[in-house]
């Protein structure tokens, strides 16, 4: 097993307080993203712990112990244009937000290749994009987009400021809780902002992680899993109020929090949400001990069953490359699976991380069909039937709950 670099914290990344509970313990895991580009690449994996914590304090889910962002982010393997929900998830998104605040400038941070810039470039907007990944940002700046390489922070927010003025909107898109230090985001987000401007934030919301037990988005990537009540709070403390919030489908369930630092009046949705939350009882320890025990449980019956199918000798192939594969095929230990399908030219051609399964082209899977597919990107198992509508095997599911059809 490797250590980290960043070291472990000890107290909550949301209120600062040392009441955190372990919940989940899943040992020294591969990182989610660590394809591997060849055979010869498997002596060099490393390995890195992966415990989640809860804190009994503000109820904040999060993972301790932080993975050198240079690891995680400098060759990054995951680019939203190829992933068709998502394209439309950001055109939507990117209408909203002109319609409802009629943004000059908007600025992204975690702006990946670009997929939201593109639709508010097109529409007049001037959209500025901040992001770590060298090789994403090339990818958003042969498009034409202006994207920074490098962290969003005071330095960065303040080299923007000067050259495109404060900005309307600063948000960010299932990359926030990517962060260790979140306050230096929000600190960041209060020097680039107008004084009426809006941060508006995608996060994968804890209430969906309870509800569908989404135990396999808990990987070294994402730090931290919030609700509104914990999220609420740690903007209150670097001066920024919520006033509105909703659910979203996006990534199997997501928050979208808008927050400002001028008094806005909170709508109803942010009510309603803050009302479920307490009825659910997000916030407390005890919530998020009988959901490790739940999904513990889940895990067994899916890591016994393909075990079984493998032992009939059913030829069995994963769909979908993302972090949620190497969570499933590492932790059920399916070492037995022929392939992994993807259509990210960044994935397909290597291996999965641990397992060291190959990932291919969806067109290899026409060439060799397997007699069961296992659909590790459950959360787009529609959308991915439906491409492949000629396949004749059985399909499988892992979550909500185990299925076959």
């Amino acid at each position: 097993m490797t250590r980290l670099i960043s070291p472990p914290r000890t107290t909550c990344r949301g209120c600062d307080r040392s009441t955190l509970e372990l919940v989940l313990d899943f040992g020294p895991q591969p990182l989610a993203g660590g394809f591997l580009a060849g055979p010869e690449l498997i002596a060099s994996e490393r390995r890195f712990p992966l415990a989640v914590h809860v804190c009994s304090s503000c109820g904040l889910v999060q993972i301790l112990d932080p993975v050198d962002p240079e690891i995680l982010f400098q060759d990054y393997s995951f680019s939203s244009s190829t992933i068709a929900p998502l394209v439309e998830h950001f055109r939507t998104y990117g209408a909203a937000l002109r319609e409802r605040f009629s943004p000059r400038v908007v600025v992204e941070f975690g702006c990946n290749d670009g997929v939201l810039l593109s639709p508010l470039q097109e529409a007049g907007v001037t959209a500025i994009g901040v992001d770590p990944s060298q090789n994403i940002t090339e990818l958003a700046r042969g498009k034409g987009l202006d994207v920074v390489t490098g962290y969003f922070d005071v330095l960065t927010a303040h080299a923007i400021r000067g050259r495109a003025g404060t900005a309307d909107i600063v948000t960010g898109s299932n990359a926030f809780a990517h962060n260790d230090r979140p306050e230096r985001i929000l600190a960041a987000a209060a020097e680039l902002l107008a004084d009426d401007g809006v941060l508006a934030l995608e996060v994968m919301y804890a209430g969906d992680l309870l509800e569908t037990l989404q135990w396999d988005t808990l990987y070294h990537e994402h730090l931290t899993f919030y609700s509104l009540t914990s999220l609420g709070r740690l903007l209150e403390q670097h001066g920024f109020g919520v006033f509105d919030a909703e659910r979203i489908p996006m990534h199997g369930g997501s928050l979208r929090v808008f927050a400002a630092r001028d008094g806005r009046p909170r709508q109803p949705g942010a009510d309603a949400l803050y009302a479920y939350e307490n009825e659910n009882h997000l916030a407390e320890a005890s919530t998020w001990h009988a959901f490790a025990d739940e999904s513990l449980r889940r895990i067994a019956i899916v890591r016994d069953v393909y075990a079984d199918l493998a032992a009939a000798k059913r030829r069995i192939w994963g769909y979908g490359a993302a972090g949620k594969a190497t969570m499933w095929v590492n932790v059920c230990e399916m070492d037995y699976l022929e392939a992994v399908v993807d259509a990210s030219p960044l994935r397909a051609g290597k291996l999965m991380p641990g397992t060291h399964t190959p990932i291919v082209f969806p067109e290899e899977m026409r060439r060799r069909p397997p007699d069961v597919c296992f659909v590790t990107a459950w959360n787009y198992a529609d959308h991915i039937r439906a491409k492949e509508a000629w396949f004749e095997g059985m399909w499988s599911t892992p979550l909500p709950a185990l299925r076959f059809f």
